[in-house]
């Protein structure tokens, strides 16, 4: 018997015109009345997706839960209660913003209260639409920054096998100390060793006494593959990269523009 629902967010619960559709969402309500929690786990930053816990019912809420910058952070909805907190060293933090630099891609640095970025560009700032108050730097230094934890890092750019090259150029030192990620078919994600949605997701389970075979997540990228591995079952949307469908139990017909989220939960649980 199930009793988590775990969503990624971009690309997976979220349509491409940023909205979450009343058909997901009224699969999610019907869950959430047979008992069911609904926990979103995302990329972004906590204060980033109230909105969209405002849409799901579970916004300030006690015992309700979100897992934020791909497993760096887990809240408890009421006030956002921070829970767990992982940041990177600042010194690592220094030597992939040098990275970003040189190859002169578009960097954004996430702290818990804000997001800095580098090399805006229009690209960037019309998938983002407003949604996302950002800092922008204009200058690159980030000495500035070395008090403020720093819990994920990403570099945008539309190649990914140009991001795929720079992660290759990591030497093998500095890339175990990382946990490295893609999504969005734009961004390539830091975060420290063994920071990722999966242990995340460990972490909240074992706190609500819940096992794995009671978890549906459901994500679209390989920042979500390790949360699809520890589910009970592992939902792939019909949009998700090849790599992650390997590792699902099952692939939605639908993507998400057409209510993905909605045909899993009616799957396995309505």
């Amino acid at each position: 018997m199930y009793k988590l629902i775990v969503s990624d967010l971009d690309e997976t619960l979220i349509n491409s015109q940023g909205v979450v559709s009343q058909e997901n969402l009224r699969a999610i309500q019907k869950a959430q009345a047979l008992g069911l929690k609904f926990v979103p786990a995302t990329g972004r930053s906590f204060n980033d997706f109230q909105h969209i816990l405002k849409m799901t019912g579970v916004h300030d809420l006690e015992n309700e839960y979100a897992i934020s910058y791909n497993g760096g952070v887990i809240t408890e909805n009421k006030h956002n209660r921070l829970l767990t907190s992982t940041a990177l060293p600042f010194e690592l933090v220094e030597h992939i913003f040098d990275l970003g630099v040189k190859h002169d891609v578009l960097i954004h640095l996430f702290t818990l209260s804000d997001i800095h970025t580098l090399n805006m560009n229009s690209n960037e700032k019309e998938y983002l639409d407003g949604h996302i108050d950002l800092k922008l730097l204009d200058q690159p230094r980030i000495t500035h920054l070395s008090a403020s934890p720093i819990l994920k890092i990403n570099f945008q750019h539309l190649n990914l096998e140009f991001l795929k090259e720079i992660e290759a150029s990591l030497s093998k030192e500095i890339a175990e100390t990382l946990d490295i990620n893609y999504s969005s078919n734009r961004y390539l994600e830091f975060n420290p060793r063994g920071v990722n949605k999966g242990n995340a997701l460990q972490q909240l389970i074992t706190m609500l006494d819940v096992s794995t075979d009671q978890i549906l997540a459901i994500g679209d990228n390989m920042n979500d593959r390790t949360m699809i591995q520890l589910a009970g079952t592992g939902v792939a949307v019909a949009n998700a990269v090849p790599e992650l469908k390997e590792l699902a139990n099952y692939h939605c017909l639908n993507d998400h523009n057409h209510h993905a989220v909605a045909e899993a939960i009616e799957r396995f649980i309505l």
